[in-house]
């Protein structure tokens, strides 16, 4: 098939020139050059896209959300967040899903476009698999799509995937830090278990609201630890399932910010930037002064509730 399609481009490039007429060693070459790009080029691209295979596990897992409270959470890979999932643009994406658990599971990831028939295994199916090509860059959100879809993102099944653009990001090299806000529904027992509360859910109430997971995850005392003057690229997704979140830093003016994460969807010096419930963006920022820097969801009532954390810069 190859074969014949790289005969097909030569007899195309050769029907057009005059026979009988002699080359000079320079056209000669430029000539080369210009058939081999025109008939490799097409297999590098074609070669420079991979075959990535994920594999996730639905589990029934008792999680810290640190302060000692704990919740029984739904969970991917036995974490929530669930795995980071790195693809490039162009990769064709192979996910499997085995339910370990005797409820129905199921993983969409908004990066793929299929039919949402494909996301999520008949009742009782103990393994799900797809196959999607990652065709527009930027930063997804992934979770359950299981009824009730709300009680299953609430309960822990998210995560996020980037997909890495074509040539890279634009700013260039990074320190990259990943950010997944969530809502946790429920009071904790006298055990420090908090319970599900299916009707503070559908109300939008959350009790707490959390980045990666955890209250106090990224305190005074655990920091996230960046350099003065160098690029901070985050990748963040707001899992919701109901907030908004106003994503700011205290002291910082974002250079860029990527909607969704897409490099051709960039605004320039922004202060906070909004990022609704299943939707995501990339932030880009350096700081001047060595110290600390505080994060959070500039909505407060979210910030109190646990959306807040620390870069600690250092020279």
């Amino acid at each position: 098939m190859v074969e014949c399609s790289l005969r097909r481009r030569g007899e195309m490039l050769t029907k057009g020139f005059p026979r009988g007429r002699t080359l000079r060693p320079q056209s000669l070459c430029l000539y080369g050059l210009l058939v081999m790009s025109l008939l490799i080029g097409p297999l590098l691209l074609r070669s420079a896209a991979a075959e990535r295979a994920f594999r996730l596990t639905a589990a029934r897992t008792q999680v810290s959300i640190g302060s000692g409270l704990s919740y029984p959470a739904w969970t991917y890979n036995g974490t929530v967040p669930g795995p980071l999932i790195r693809v490039n643009e162009g990769d064709r994406v192979t996910i499997t899903l085995t339910n370990h658990t005797s409820d129905s599971h199921g993983m969409y990831s908004h990066a793929a476009q299929l039919n949402d028939e494909r996301f999520a295994g008949p009742p009782g199916a103990k393994e799900l698999t797809y196959s999607f090509v990652a065709q527009i860059p930027g930063v997804f959100d992934y979770h359950c799509i299981a009824e009730p879809v709300l009680d299953h993102i609430a309960g822990g099944m998210y995560g996020m995937m980037i997909v890495r653009p074509k040539g890279g990001w634009p700013s260039g090299a990074a320190h990259e830090v990943s950010l997944v806000q969530a809502e946790l529904y429920g009071l904790p027992d006298n055990r420090g278990v908090l319970r599900p509360d299916h009707a503070k859910m559908v109300d939008g109430e959350p009790d707490f609201v959390v980045f990666n997971g955890q209250v106090g995850r990224y305190s005074l005392a655990h920091p996230i630890a960046i350099k003065v003057g160098e690029l901070v690229r985050v990748f963040f997704v707001n899992v919701g399932p109901n907030l908004f979140s106003d994503f700011h830093v205290v002291g910082a003016i974002f250079s860029s910010v990527y909607r969704s994460g897409n490099p051709a969807d960039a605004v320039h010096d922004v202060q906070t930037f909004e990022v609704g419930p299943g939707d995501g963006a990339v932030f880009e920022f350096r700081v001047h002064h060595p110290g600390i820097y505080m994060f959070m969801d500039h909505a407060m009532g979210h910030a109190y509730k646990g959306a807040m954390g620390v870069f600690r810069a250092s020279q």
